[in-house]
């Protein structure tokens, strides 16, 4: 994968660090990449696709077919809502669609447990307050000394 991210890098004509800030992940993690020392994250990946949709993420991924996607097959297919089974319409990573799928997704206050102490904010701690009962400080000596309240 890491040859198809530099064929990718060098085909849009962009340094390393030009492409890491792309893709917002740091110069020193796609060096690691192109290393050997780390594979690509999934967020990663998906910052690539955010960046740059037209790369065929199954080539990108798996070395299957060309680099980019067609686009004009692609938005064709999406405007005129040519649906494949089940009712889908494909996007252009391949993965379907479901109509009104977003419609559907629920807002965080709806996921939340309805007994929950969650608000827009956060979530809310109920924890009785603590003092502090006692302080000890390390010296290089290999001795300390204690503090204790009172």
């Amino acid at each position: 994968m890491k040859d198809r991210i530099s064929a990718l890098m060098k085909h849009m004509g962009m340094s390393q660090k030009n492409f890491a800030e792309e893709i917002c992940i740091s110069p020193g993690s796609l060096s690691s990449i192109f290393s050997g020392r780390n594979n690509p994250s999934l967020n990663t990946l998906n910052n690539i696709h955010e960046r740059f949709p037209e790369v065929n993420m199954d080539w990108l991924m798996n070395g299957n077919g060309e680099m980019f996607v067609s686009g004009a097959q692609v938005s064709t297919q999406i405007e005129a809502g040519e649906a494949g089974q089940n009712g889908t319409v494909q996007q252009p990573t391949g993965l379907p669609i479901q109509p009104g799928f977003l419609d559907r997704v629920p807002s965080p206050q709806q996921m939340a447990p309805q007994n929950s102490n969650f608000t827009s904010e956060g979530k809310i701690f109920d924890k009785p307050s603590r003092r502090i009962a006692e302080i000890r400080v390390f010296y290089d000596d290999g001795t300390f000394e204690t503090f204790s309240a009172k």
